[in-house]
Protein backbone atom coordinates (compact mmCIF):
# COMPACT_ATOMS: atom_id res chain seq x y z
CA UNK A 1 0.00 0.00 0.00
CA UNK A 2 1.53 3.06 -1.23
CA UNK A 3 1.75 5.60 1.99
CA UNK A 4 -0.58 8.03 0.60
CA UNK A 5 -3.07 5.38 -0.27
CA UNK A 6 -3.26 4.69 4.18
CA UNK A 7 -3.13 7.97 4.99
CA UNK A 8 -6.35 8.61 2.62
CA UNK A 9 -8.02 5.62 4.14
CA UNK A 10 -7.57 6.75 7.50
CA UNK A 11 -8.68 10.12 7.37
CA UNK A 12 -11.31 8.77 5.76
CA UNK A 13 -12.61 5.97 8.37
CA UNK A 14 -13.05 8.83 10.56
CA UNK A 15 -14.30 10.97 8.76
CA UNK A 16 -17.99 9.57 10.40
CA UNK A 17 -17.97 7.08 13.27
CA UNK A 18 -21.54 5.89 13.12
CA UNK A 19 -20.77 1.74 12.59
CA UNK A 20 -22.45 1.49 8.85
CA UNK A 21 -20.92 4.18 7.02
CA UNK A 22 -17.25 3.05 9.09
CA UNK A 23 -17.64 -0.29 7.44
CA UNK A 24 -19.18 0.20 4.59
CA UNK A 25 -15.70 2.75 3.35
CA UNK A 26 -13.69 -0.46 4.58
CA UNK A 27 -15.22 -2.30 1.94
CA UNK A 28 -14.64 0.29 -0.68
CA UNK A 29 -10.84 0.89 0.23
CA UNK A 30 -10.49 -2.87 0.23
CA UNK A 31 -12.39 -2.99 -2.89
CA UNK A 32 -10.08 -0.52 -4.12
CA UNK A 33 -6.98 -1.92 -3.15
CA UNK A 34 -7.35 -5.75 -4.28
CA UNK A 35 -9.89 -4.93 -6.82
CA UNK A 36 -12.00 -7.02 -4.92
CA UNK A 37 -15.48 -8.46 -6.51
CA UNK A 38 -17.32 -8.82 -3.38
CA UNK A 39 -16.82 -8.66 0.75
CA UNK A 40 -18.01 -8.58 4.47
CA UNK A 41 -17.58 -7.52 7.70
CA UNK A 42 -18.90 -9.16 10.51
CA UNK A 43 -18.60 -8.10 14.25
CA UNK A 44 -17.83 -10.80 16.73
CA UNK A 45 -19.33 -11.39 20.13
CA UNK A 46 -16.53 -13.79 22.08
CA UNK A 47 -18.49 -14.34 25.15
CA UNK A 48 -21.24 -15.55 23.21
CA UNK A 49 -19.79 -17.72 20.89
CA UNK A 50 -20.94 -16.07 17.56
CA UNK A 51 -20.50 -12.99 14.91
CA UNK A 52 -22.77 -11.21 12.67
CA UNK A 53 -22.44 -10.21 9.26
CA UNK A 54 -22.70 -6.21 9.92
CA UNK A 55 -21.72 -5.38 6.41
CA UNK A 56 -21.55 -6.35 2.42
CA UNK A 57 -21.03 -5.61 -0.72
CA UNK A 58 -20.75 -7.14 -4.28
CA UNK A 59 -22.44 -10.06 -2.92
CA UNK A 60 -25.48 -11.54 -0.87
CA UNK A 61 -24.04 -12.61 2.46
CA UNK A 62 -27.10 -12.67 4.88
CA UNK A 63 -26.36 -9.47 6.47
CA UNK A 64 -27.72 -8.83 9.53
CA UNK A 65 -27.58 -12.96 10.88
CA UNK A 66 -25.96 -14.22 13.18
CA UNK A 67 -23.58 -17.22 13.30
CA UNK A 68 -21.80 -20.00 15.70
CA UNK A 69 -17.63 -18.34 15.53
CA UNK A 70 -16.79 -22.24 14.36
CA UNK A 71 -18.46 -21.43 10.76
CA UNK A 72 -17.29 -19.70 8.27
CA UNK A 73 -14.36 -18.27 6.94
CA UNK A 74 -15.37 -15.67 9.90
CA UNK A 75 -14.58 -18.21 11.85
CA UNK A 76 -11.95 -19.92 10.74
CA UNK A 77 -9.68 -16.61 10.87
CA UNK A 78 -11.13 -15.70 14.33
CA UNK A 79 -9.50 -19.73 15.05
CA UNK A 80 -6.11 -19.13 13.92
CA UNK A 81 -5.63 -15.26 15.20
CA UNK A 82 -4.43 -14.37 11.75
CA UNK A 83 -5.31 -13.84 8.29
CA UNK A 84 -6.19 -16.74 6.36
CA UNK A 85 -6.78 -17.28 2.75
CA UNK A 86 -9.06 -19.71 1.29
CA UNK A 87 -8.09 -21.01 -2.39
CA UNK A 88 -12.06 -21.61 -3.22
CA UNK A 89 -14.60 -20.18 -1.03
CA UNK A 90 -16.96 -22.84 -2.64
CA UNK A 91 -15.42 -25.38 -0.88
CA UNK A 92 -15.32 -23.65 2.71
CA UNK A 93 -17.46 -25.58 5.07
CA UNK A 94 -20.45 -23.32 6.50
CA UNK A 95 -19.62 -20.56 4.21
CA UNK A 96 -22.48 -18.22 3.63
CA UNK A 97 -22.52 -17.17 -0.02
CA UNK A 98 -25.38 -18.06 -2.35
CA UNK A 99 -24.62 -21.36 -4.20
CA UNK A 100 -24.99 -19.65 -7.51
CA UNK A 101 -22.52 -16.88 -6.61
CA UNK A 102 -19.98 -16.65 -9.12
CA UNK A 103 -17.94 -15.38 -6.56
CA UNK A 104 -17.80 -18.81 -4.71
CA UNK A 105 -15.42 -20.59 -6.74
CA UNK A 106 -12.39 -18.01 -6.18
CA UNK A 107 -10.43 -16.65 -3.21
CA UNK A 108 -11.44 -15.24 -0.16
CA UNK A 109 -9.13 -13.78 2.56
CA UNK A 110 -10.33 -13.23 5.88
CA UNK A 111 -8.42 -10.74 8.32
CA UNK A 112 -9.38 -10.53 11.77
CA UNK A 113 -9.72 -7.13 13.24
CA UNK A 114 -7.81 -6.24 16.35
CA UNK A 115 -8.75 -4.08 19.48
CA UNK A 116 -6.75 -4.81 22.99
CA UNK A 117 -5.75 -8.48 22.68
CA UNK A 118 -9.07 -9.31 21.55
CA UNK A 119 -10.35 -10.14 17.84
CA UNK A 120 -13.40 -7.91 17.75
CA UNK A 121 -14.17 -8.02 14.00
CA UNK A 122 -13.29 -9.88 10.94
CA UNK A 123 -13.17 -8.30 7.31
CA UNK A 124 -13.65 -10.72 4.55
CA UNK A 125 -12.13 -9.89 0.99
CA UNK A 126 -13.63 -11.85 -1.94
CA UNK A 127 -12.37 -12.66 -5.41
CA UNK A 128 -9.45 -10.37 -6.44
CA UNK A 129 -8.77 -8.55 -9.41
CA UNK A 130 -5.48 -10.93 -10.08
CA UNK A 131 -7.02 -14.06 -9.48
CA UNK A 132 -5.42 -15.07 -5.91
CA UNK A 133 -3.98 -12.76 -3.22
CA UNK A 134 -0.69 -12.50 -3.12
CA UNK A 135 1.38 -12.18 0.38
CA UNK A 136 1.35 -8.20 -0.32
CA UNK A 137 -2.07 -7.94 -0.74
CA UNK A 138 -2.78 -9.62 2.83
CA UNK A 139 -0.59 -7.38 4.25
CA UNK A 140 -1.88 -4.63 2.76
CA UNK A 141 -5.54 -5.60 4.15
CA UNK A 142 -4.16 -6.45 7.58
CA UNK A 143 -3.31 -2.85 7.63
CA UNK A 144 -6.12 -1.47 6.10
CA UNK A 145 -8.59 -3.51 8.42
CA UNK A 146 -6.69 -2.68 11.45
CA UNK A 147 -7.20 0.90 10.72
CA UNK A 148 -10.92 0.76 11.74
CA UNK A 149 -10.41 -0.97 15.05
CA UNK A 150 -10.71 2.23 17.24
CA UNK A 151 -13.56 3.51 14.93
CA UNK A 152 -16.03 -0.22 15.75
CA UNK A 153 -15.18 0.62 19.40
CA UNK A 154 -15.96 3.68 19.41
CA UNK A 155 -18.87 3.62 16.85
CA UNK A 156 -22.64 3.68 17.94
CA UNK A 157 -23.81 0.04 16.41
CA UNK A 158 -26.88 0.09 14.59
CA UNK A 159 -30.01 -1.07 17.07
CA UNK A 160 -28.58 -1.05 20.00
CA UNK A 161 -27.99 2.87 21.05
CA UNK A 162 -30.62 4.90 19.48
CA UNK A 163 -30.01 8.59 20.78
CA UNK A 164 -33.65 9.26 20.29
CA UNK A 165 -36.38 9.95 22.38
CA UNK A 166 -39.65 7.54 22.06
CA UNK A 167 -41.89 10.80 21.34
CA UNK A 168 -38.59 11.77 18.35
CA UNK A 169 -38.76 8.01 17.12
CA UNK A 170 -42.41 8.48 16.30
CA UNK A 171 -42.05 11.79 14.20
CA UNK A 172 -39.58 9.81 12.55
CA UNK A 173 -41.56 7.10 11.75
CA UNK A 174 -43.98 9.81 10.26
CA UNK A 175 -41.34 11.50 8.57
CA UNK A 176 -40.24 8.32 6.84
CA UNK A 177 -44.05 7.72 5.50
CA UNK A 178 -43.94 11.55 4.01
CA UNK A 179 -46.43 13.26 6.21
CA UNK A 180 -45.91 16.52 6.83
CA UNK A 181 -44.99 18.57 10.18
CA UNK A 182 -49.15 19.47 10.56
CA UNK A 183 -50.37 15.61 9.54
CA UNK A 184 -47.74 14.56 11.57
CA UNK A 185 -49.08 16.53 14.43
CA UNK A 186 -52.74 15.60 14.09
CA UNK A 187 -52.16 12.10 14.22
CA UNK A 188 -49.71 12.13 17.29
CA UNK A 189 -51.91 14.97 18.84
CA UNK A 190 -49.43 17.27 18.99
CA UNK A 191 -48.96 21.44 18.18
CA UNK A 192 -47.40 22.01 14.76
CA UNK A 193 -44.74 24.05 16.89
CA UNK A 194 -44.38 20.85 19.10
CA UNK A 195 -43.83 18.86 16.27
CA UNK A 196 -41.15 21.16 14.52
CA UNK A 197 -38.97 21.52 17.89
CA UNK A 198 -38.87 17.41 17.64
CA UNK A 199 -37.96 17.66 14.16
CA UNK A 200 -34.92 20.15 14.95
CA UNK A 201 -33.98 17.73 17.52
CA UNK A 202 -34.13 14.56 15.16
CA UNK A 203 -31.60 16.49 12.68
CA UNK A 204 -29.30 17.43 15.31
CA UNK A 205 -28.97 13.79 16.56
CA UNK A 206 -28.83 11.87 12.80
CA UNK A 207 -26.38 15.04 11.65
CA UNK A 208 -28.63 15.54 8.72
CA UNK A 209 -29.58 18.96 7.05
CA UNK A 210 -32.65 17.60 5.80
CA UNK A 211 -35.29 15.75 6.68
CA UNK A 212 -34.88 12.88 3.66
CA UNK A 213 -31.17 12.80 4.89
CA UNK A 214 -32.45 12.37 8.68
CA UNK A 215 -34.72 9.08 7.94
CA UNK A 216 -31.59 7.93 5.46
CA UNK A 217 -29.56 8.28 8.32
CA UNK A 218 -32.35 6.78 10.93
CA UNK A 219 -32.68 3.68 8.71
CA UNK A 220 -28.91 3.25 8.20
CA UNK A 221 -28.07 3.23 12.20
CA UNK A 222 -31.25 0.80 12.64
CA UNK A 223 -33.27 3.46 14.33
CA UNK A 224 -36.13 3.27 13.07
CA UNK A 225 -38.01 0.67 14.24
CA UNK A 226 -41.27 0.15 11.17
CA UNK A 227 -43.86 -1.59 12.23
CA UNK A 228 -43.02 -1.43 15.99
CA UNK A 229 -45.27 1.92 16.02
CA UNK A 230 -48.67 2.21 16.66
CA UNK A 231 -48.56 5.72 14.95
CA UNK A 232 -47.53 3.69 12.33
CA UNK A 233 -50.84 2.08 11.12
Amino acid sequence: MRPEQGKDAIADEYRDLRLAPVLRRLLRHTARLTGSAAGSVSLVDAEAGQYTKAAEYGALCRLGDTFPLDEGATGRAFARRRPVVIAEYGQLRAGHLAGSDPVRRGPAAAVPIWWRGDVIAVSVTFAPRAGEFTTRDVDDLEVLTQTVAAAIVRADRPGLRSPLTAREADVLELMWLGLTYREIATRLGLSPKTVEKHVGAIMRKTGASNRTAAVVTALDCGWLGLGDSPHTA
